[in-house]
């Protein structure tokens, strides 16, 4: 996929979030959830996040959106400072912002019908869409459902019906930029398709500005400009989705990609899998220097003492290793 054109819409500086770990009344630690974390999104672009579960992605995704308060860092959405915004500078970048969650059933109100859900955004931001439930029928459509479903309750659709709700509900403010929280991963392989085909509509007719995130690596390739991998709060590569997934850098991107299996077995092309050592370091106890270095094979000495920051290694190609970086 082509990289996305256009002025930066979004840009994140030293993002910062830990979450306290207690005992009894006492701090005994810290969650490095999102731990010194700097990128941006160009207008009109999707960003992939990728990385195992628990390395802070949908912590960062709910931080830029303002639905957590960082440590520290910037966050800098169309020139205005997200972390300032507060009464009805706040609305108006909600109504420009919006999420797609990943588990549609939590995030759908059980009580409501889907025009009552679809009609709250609309007038709590007091959108002039002339008759709201023409308006409401017409964002169904849109998404692949009917004017019969306006008076049924989230639990009477099925998984991906229950998602398309929540990505309508989502375009009705007429956003600019969305964060689409692992939208697919909870609904079957044939169902995801004509989700992610949608979203990609409705990103080409609107110019939607996407920051998507997910573990799966075919959905990140297939939808994303850039793609940045994490790592226990840490982005430690970050480039076009075509060269990274041509030519990774960082030992970890690799490893990832390794694993995804090759769908046609007469193909004579063989993949390296790269096996990784143990499991994660627990985020209350990160070892000192890389965070990698105890699972990375090609570790060296400089890797157990001192952290590698996130550095360009070619074009828009970033990534956060010593062995990469050759210093």
């Amino acid at each position: 996929m082509s990289k996305g054109n256009g002025d930066i819409l979004l840009r994140v500086e030293e993002l910062k979030k830990w979450f306290p770990v207690k005992k009894l009344v006492f701090t005994v630690g810290h969650v490095r959830a999102v731990d010194g974390v700097t990128f941006n999104i160009r207008r009109g672009e999707t960003l992939g996040i990728v990385g195992e579960s628990g390395c802070g992605k949908t912590t960062l995704g709910r931080l830029v959106l303002k639905l957590l308060k960082p440590d520290s860092g910037k966050i800098m959405f169309d020139g205005i400072d997200v972390n300032t915004l507060n009464g009805k500078r706040l609305l108006e970048f909600r109504r420009r912002a919006q999420i797609v969650f990943q588990d549609p059933y939590s995030s759908l109100n059980p009580r409501m019908t889907v025009l009552e859900i679809l009609k709250e955004p609309i007038e709590t931001h007091k959108m002039n869409v002339g008759s709201i439930e023409d308006y409401v029928v017409d964002l169904l459509e849109r998404v692949g459902l009917r004017r019969d479903h306006l008076y049924r309750y989230p639990h009477e659709f099925s998984g991906g019906q229950r998602q398309r709700i929540a990505i309508a509900r989502a375009l009705s403010l007429k956003p600019e930029f969305m964060v689409l929280d692992e939208p697919t991963s909870a609904l079957d392989v044939s169902v995801q398709a004509q989700i992610l085909n949608m979203l990609k509509k409705f990103q080409e007719e609107e110019r939607l500005t996407y920051m998507f995130i997910t573990h799966d690596l075919g959905v990140v390739k297939y939808m994303s400009h850039r793609i940045a991998v994490m790592y226990l709060g840490k982005i430690v590569e970050l480039g076009p989705a075509d060269e990274l997934f041509e030519e990774p850098l960082h030992p970890y991107t690799k490893a990832l990609l390794s694993s995804i299996p090759i769908p046609d077995p007469i193909i004579t092309r063989k993949r390296e899998r790269i096996i990784l050592r143990g499991e994660p370091p627990s985020p209350i106890n990160l070892p000192k220097g890389c965070r990698f270095h105890p699972r990375c094979p090609y570790a060296m000495e400089v890797c157990k003492k001192e952290e590698p920051a996130l550095e360009r290694i070619s074009g828009e190609h970033f990534a956060a290793c010593w062995l990469v970086s050759g210093k």
